[in-house]
C-alpha cells in the first residue's frame, strides 16, 4: 500500500511542489550547530528530572532607574550574581552522583543568533561584577556572538544560565537547562500590570521569572527561596544599581 503524500518526508533542502494537506513543504538541512543544540537538548530532557516554579517581580523602580547604557537584562544578571550567592545550592549541579556547589556565580547568558542558533557565552563572577562593567562584557559577548568571534574561555566555567526572552518577547516561557548547571532562569518581557500596593492597585512594569532545576541537586525549597530574594531584589533594586 502506498504512503500517504503528506507523510511522506521530503528529501532536505528540497521544495516540495505537490499538493499536500499542508500545501507546499520545504524541508532544510540543519547546521551542525542547529544539530548539537537539539541533540544536547534532548539528552536534558531525557536524562533530567527538572520541576519549574515561577514569581513576579514588580520592577517599575528598576526600569525607570536604569543607568544609560544598561539594559535591563544588565540588571537582571547582577541580581541573579547577587542572588545566587545567598543560595549556594542553587548555584550548583548534580555531577557524577555528587553535590557540586561553587562560591562564584558565573551567568550563561543565551543569545540567539537570528533564530539560527543559540550560544551561551558567560559573564564571570555576576554577583562581584559593577552593573556597568556586567553591561559592557554583556555588549561584548553578544557583538562577538553574532561575528562567530567567540572562543572558549568566552563560555568556560557557567554555574547557572539566564534566558531573556526580550522586550518583545513572552511574559512567560519555560528554559531548558544546557548541560553542566543545575538550574536556568527563563526571563520573560516586562510588561504594564495591575499591581496592589498597599490598599491600592496600580499599573506597574512586572516581570514574571521562571526557575528550571534539576531535581537531583535542587528542591523547591531551594528554588523558591532563591527565587523571592532575586524578586527582592529587583523590586528594591538599589543593591543592584550601586556599585
Amino acid at each position: 500500500m502506498s504512503e500517504p503524500t503528506d507523510l511522506v518526508t521530503p528529501p532536505a533542502d528540497v521544495t516540495v511542489a505537490e499538493g499536500t494537506k499542508r500545501g507546499t513543504a520545504t524541508a532544510k538541512i540543519p547546521s551542525r550547530v542547529q544539530t548539537a543544540i537539539a541533540r544536547r537538548m534532548a539528552e536534558v530532557r531525557a536524562t533530567v528530572p527538572t520541576w519549574t516554579a515561577s514569581v513576579d517581580a514588580d520592577v517599575e523602580e528598576l526600569t525607570v532607574g536604569l543607568p544609560g547604557g544598561v539594559q535591563f537584562v544588565d540588571a537582571v544578571v547582577r541580581a541573579t550574581g547577587l542572588a545566587l550567592r545567598r543560595h549556594e545550592r542553587v548555584n550548583g549541579a548534580w555531577r557524577d552522583g555528587k553535590l557540586e556547589s561553587w562560591t562564584q556565580a558565573n551567568v550563561a547568558l543565551a543569545v540567539d543568533l537570528d533564530g539560527e542558533s543559540i550560544v551561551l557565552p558567560t559573564i564571570q563572577d555576576a554577583g562581584g561584577q559593577s552593573l556597568a562593567g556586567i553591561a559592557a562584557r554583556r555588549a561584548e559577548l553578544q557583538q562577538k556572538a553574532r561575528e562567530g568571534a567567540l572562543r572558549a574561555p568566552d563560555s568556560a566555567g557557567p554555574t547557572f544560565a539566564l534566558i531573556d526572552g526580550g522586550p518583545d518577547g513572552p511574559d512567560r516561557f519555560d528554559a531548558i537547562m544546557p548541560p553542566g548547571v543545575g538550574a536556568a532562569l527563563a526571563v520573560g518581557a516586562p510588561r504594564r500590570r495591575p499591581w496592589v500596593i498597599g490598599d491600592s492597585i496600580q499599573p506597574r512594569h512586572v516581570v514574571t521569572l521562571t526557575l528550571t532545576a534539576d531535581h537531583r541537586a535542587i528542591y523547591p525549597s531551594h528554588g523558591g527561596a532563591f527565587l523571592r530574594s532575586l524578586a527582592g531584589l529587583l523590586e528594591d533594586p538599589r543593591d543592584v544599581l550601586d556599585a
